[in-house]
């Protein structure tokens, strides 16, 4: 992708979690998505299948 690209997307939120299972809505109230749950495994990061928003698992908690 170059500079004013028009097919540019924005990075993906990154949300630090302390807990191997997240809830994402999409944020945004009524403009968000319908709550959806993952649970992240053996895997330190998870990312919503709906707004790409991904969830990683904060470096003090990965012992839980």
């Amino acid at each position: 992708m170059t500079p004013g690209d028009p097919f540019a997307r924005p990075a993906p939120e990154v949300i630090e979690v302390t807990g191997h299972k997240v809830k994402c809505d999409g944020g945004g109230g009524a403009l968000g998505h319908p709550v959806v749950w993952y649970d992240m495994g053996e895997e330190n990061f998870v990312e919503c299948l709906y707004c790409d928003r991904r969830f990683v698992l904060k470096p003090s908690s990965e012992g839980h």
